[in-house]
């Protein structure tokens, strides 16, 4: 006894199948290429920032923006990881010059239209950069700025650490998070360390004038 079975909607589904998983290949080259683009961008505004030039910075955020907007349009199934790296250095560029700039508050992930996770992420890596500030204040004897930039640095990492208990979530949290913890304690020591140097030389200057 022979069975004849008609196969053609077996063959159009592996056919409509196969057809997805080519479309998913190509999205997924082209969110891998252009995610370089981004963070070159991203980390080039980093740089100009530390260098005090906001304008110039501004304009390859906007540029990072521009691309990561671009992107979004090739993510599919589930290649929205994908673009984290990038939406991650592009959050630590943005945030990075609202701190530069003083800005009275830090825009939210809707704001800079970044996933949850790479934004948490993102704020964490600004604290890096911010004791980099941070440091080039205390060379140029800006103390007061030096412990407002330590203040931000403490409040990023006080209001991330709850997500430490996520990590198998939020992945490279805790990791970031422990970075982040050793960088405040080095910076901490250093502010404390220059504290007493001022006010030693205070004390100094004061005494040889009576």
């Amino acid at each position: 006894m022979t069975f004849d079975i008609d196969s053609i909607k077996l063959q159009e589904s592996l056919n409509e199948f196969s057809s997805y998983l080519k479309q998913v290949e190509s999205s997924r080259e082209k969110l891998i290429k252009e995610n370089r683009e981004i963070i070159a961008l991203s980390s080039k505004a980093i740089i100009l920032l530390h260098s005090g030039k906001t304008v110039e910075a501004n304009e390859l955020i906007n540029n990072a923006f521009s691309l990561l907007s671009e992107l979004k349009k090739y993510v599919i199934s589930d290649l929205e990881r994908y673009l984290w790296p990038a939406e991650q250095e592009y959050v630590e560029a943005a945030i990075l010059k609202e701190i530069v700039e003083r800005k009275d508050h830090f825009s939210g992930h809707n704001d800079l239209q970044v996933s949850l996770n790479a934004y948490v992420t993102g704020l964490l890596d600004c604290i890096g950069e911010t004791k980099r500030m941070i440091y080039d204040n205390l060379r140029k004897d800006d103390f007061e700025s030096s412990l407002s930039l330590f203040t931000i640095m403490q409040s990023l990492y006080d209001s991330i650490y709850p997500f430490s208990f996520y990590d198998n979530i939020i992945s490279g949290v805790r990791k970031k998070l422990d970075v982040g913890k050793r960088i405040i304690d080095d910076v901490r020591i250093s502010i404390t360390e220059e504290y007493r140097r001022k006010n030693f030389l205070d004390r100094i200057d004061s005494a040889s004038l009576k």
